[in-house]
C-alpha cells in the first residue's frame, strides 16, 4: 500500500556536503533547466556534473557527481563523487525511479529493486520473477548482503537517513542521491528524466521526452489563464480518519490551479502536509464546489471513500451534487509512471473540475489516474478537449 507517498513530508532533512562555487566551476558550462529546481547540470565536453540539492535547496546540497566515459576525469570540481559514464548496473531503494529509467529506455540497467512488491512496470515484474532483477526487500530491513554482492555502479537512494547511505558508501559502493519528490512543480518533477539520462547514456532521447511533455502540458495550462471563474477545490488523503491536505506550494496544488481550479488551501504554504482537524475538514468542504482525494480502495469507489459513512460529510454539497473525482492508488500508478505523465493528469483534472466540460473521448477510452466514483458526469456541452486512446 503506497498512500504514504502521497502525504511524504517534504521536510526530511539532507545530508549537505560542501557547497559548491561558481568560481570551483571555470571551464563548465551550465545547461538551463525549464522547471526543475532540485538538481543542475553542468557539461564539459563529454563529461557531466551533476548537482543534487535537498530541501534547503542550492545551500544544501545532498550530492555532486562527476560523470565521465571511459573514466576519463579531467579535474574534479570540489568534492565531486566520480562515476564512470554511463552507469550499466544500477539498484534502487525506491520503486518511484523505475518510471524514470524505463522512459529513457534504460530498463536494462535495474540489477535490484527495494520495495519490489510495489513495482507496476509488467517489464521489471517479469524480471523480477525470474531473478533477473533481484528483490531487496523493505527498505526498513534491506538485504544488504545482496545488494553489496551485487556491486552496482551506482545505488540510487534519497538524501535522507533511514535508507544506510553511509554505511552503503563503507562497503565500497556509489551511492547517488535523487530528490525529485521534493520538485513543487509536476513539470519539475517530470524534468528529473533529464537526470536519468545523463546517468545512463541516454541524454538525447530523455530531453526530447521531456520536451514533449512539457509542451503538452503548458498548452492546457494556457486554457487555464483564460477562465474568469474558476471552481473552487478541496483535495486531500485520509488515513485512519485523519485528513491530510497538500499546501498551496505543492505537486497537486500546482495541478489543480492549472486545470482551472482555485485550490481552497492556495495561500498556506509549507514544507509539509498540512493535518486537518474533522471540525476543519467540515467548515472548509461546505465552501468548495468540488471534492477531490487520493486513496486506496478495492473495488469501484464510491461515495464512502469520501464521507467514510459520516452523515456530516455525506450532506456536504460537492456529495449531493456529485461533484468528486478519486485517484485510486490501487489501481493507478499515481506515485510512479504519472511522474512522468503530468499533461495527462492536467488533461483529466481539468474536465473533473469544470462540472459544464464535456470531452469527446475514443470510446475505449478510460481514464488513467482520475475519475469520478460514479462513472462520467454528463452536463451541458460548452467546450471539448481531444483525448487519444490510452495505452
Amino acid at each position: 500500500m503506497r498512500w504514504w507517498l502521497a502525504v511524504l513530508p517534504l521536510l526530511l532533512l539532507a545530508c549537505a556536503p560542501p557547497t559548491s562555487k561558481t568560481t570551483d566551476l571555470q571551464g563548465w558550462a551550465k545547461v538551463p533547466l525549464r522547471y526543475a529546481t532540485s538538481f543542475e547540470l553542468w557539461v564539459k565536453g563529454s563529461e557531466r556534473l551533476v548537482l543534487v540539492h535537498g530541501h534547503g535547496g542550492i545551500p544544501d546540497t545532498a550530492g555532486v557527481y562527476h560523470l565521465s566515459p571511459s573514466s576519463a576525469f579531467a579535474a574534479t570540481p570540489f568534492t565531486a563523487q566520480r562515476l564512470s559514464l554511463p552507469a550499466k548496473r544500477i539498484a534502487l531503494l525506491s520503486t518511484t525511479h523505475v518510471p524514470f529509467l524505463a522512459a529513457v529506455g534504460a530498463r536494462n540497467t535495474m540489477v535490484a529493486t527495494a520495495i519490489a512488491v510495489e513495482v507496476r512496470d509488467t517489464v521489471v515484474q517479469a524480471a523480477l520473477r525470474s531473478g533477473q532483477i533481484k528483490d531487496l526487500g523493505s527498505s526498513e530491513a534491506l538485504d544488504r548482503e545482496t545488494l553489496i554482492a551485487l556491486r552496482p555502479d551506482v545505488v540510487l537512494v534519497y538524501p535522507f537517513s533511514g535508507q544506510g547511505a553511509t554505511a552503503l558508501k563503507g562497503a565500497g559502493l556509489s551511492v547517488v542521491q535523487v530528490s525529485e519528490y521534493l520538485e513543487e512543480h509536476p513539470l519539475g518533477r517530470a524534468e528529473w528524466l533529464r537526470f536519468f539520462g545523463v546517468l545512463t547514456g541516454h541524454e538525447r532521447e530523455a530531453d526530447s521526452l521531456f520536451t514533449g511533455i512539457a509542451d503538452r502540458y503548458e498548452a492546457l495550462a494556457a486554457r487555464a489563464e483564460m477562465y474568469s471563474v474558476r471552481p473552487t477545490v478541496f483535495f486531500g488523503s485520509q488515513w485512519n480518519g485523519q485528513w491530510s491536505v497538500p499546501p498551496g506550494n505543492s505537486y497537486m496544488a500546482r495541478l489543480i490551479a492549472d486545470a482551472g481550479g482555485r485550490y481552497v488551501f492556495a495561500d498556506r504554504t509549507a514544507s509539509g502536509n498540512i493535518e486537518l482537524d474533522t471540525e476543519t475538514l467540515i467548515a472548509t468542504l461546505s465552501k468548495v464546489d468540488v471534492w477531490g482525494m487520493i486513496g486506496y480502495v478495492d473495488g469501484e469507489p464510491n461515495e464512502k471513500a469520501f464521507t467514510n459513512g459520516d452523515d456530516r460529510l455525506a450532506n456536504i454539497r460537492a456529495v449531493k451534487q456529485r461533484q468528486l473525482f478519486i485517484g485510486n492508488s490501487r489501481t493507478a500508478d499515481l506515485f510512479g509512471k504519472a511522474l512522468l505523465e503530468p499533461d495527462l493528469i492536467l488533461a483529466e483534472l481539468r474536465q473533473l473540475i469544470d462540472p459544464h466540460l464535456v470531452v469527446e473521448h475514443p470510446l475505449d477510452y478510460r481514464p488513467k489516474y482520475f475519475d469520478r466514483p460514479y462513472g462520467p458526469f454528463v452536463a451541458p456541452k460548452i467546450g471539448t478537449l481531444q483525448f487519444a486512446p490510452v495505452q
